[in-house]
């Protein structure tokens, strides 16, 4: 797996944190920074091809990688000259993507991939590992977050390692997702930005889990 000089393992990072920040609107950025000791690393879900180089540049001043979501950059093309365009001249660490067809180029460039899969009815529960698999991305996002029953089963069957996003509100919610297989959680809420998460928690509430058991 890639690693970057100036960010280290983002394995170690997700082991550390287990948070990653979904930036929605520019404004964002500052409570981002504010927070970065507690932050894994970046989603970009906003901007445009001119304003994407700007965030990712400012996120790296403080140590944090960045991921872009191809699909909701505004002006960028979703083919081999829009990820030319994010590999040469936006440098983020990688992206995500709902577009399998992307992976692979991505890789190709040097970036990570993070595959986002919507579990929107049974028919893709039934063959998320099939498309997870056959696409093997650096990392799979399983959304929404609220759903830790089928995370936990959907980590027993793939090998790539699961974030999970999608309306988690609280520390609470993210606690649930790590403790059913998500090695990290994303969400574009501040006050979960500002939460500690860390191994011992998850550790500590599973044992309470048992002892009630």
């Amino acid at each position: 797996m890639r690693t970057v000089p100036e960010y280290g393992s983002l394995k170690d990072r997700l082991y550390q944190h287990k948070k990653i920040a979904a930036i929605k609107k520019p404004k964002d950025m500052e409570k981002v920074i504010e927070y970065r000791d507690r932050i894994s690393a970046v989603f970009l879900v906003t901007g445009n091809i001119i304003t994407v180089k700007k965030y990712v540049e400012e996120l790296r001043k403080y140590g944090l990688p960045s991921f872009v979501h191809i699909e909701k950059i505004g002006g960028l093309s979703l083919d081999k000259d829009g990820l030319d365009l994010v590999a040469r001249y936006v440098r983020p660490l990688g992206i995500v993507t709902t577009k399998p067809k992307l992976l692979n180029k991505a890789k190709k460039r040097g970036l990570l991939t993070i595959q986002r899969v919507f579990l929107i009815d049974s028919e893709v529960y039934d063959h998320v590992c099939e498309i997870v698999e056959s696409n093997y991305p650096d990392y799979i996002e399983i959304m929404p977050s609220r759903l830790p029953s089928l995370i936990k089963e959907i980590s027993k069957q793939v090998s790539i390692p699961i974030i999970t996003g999608g309306l988690l509100s609280e520390k609470e919610h993210a606690l649930q997702a790590l403790e059913n297989g998500a090695q990290a959680v994303s969400t574009s809420n501040p006050s979960v930005w500002k939460e500690v998460l860390n191994s011992s928690q998850i550790d500590k509430k599973e044992n309470n889990i048992l002892r009630q058991d």
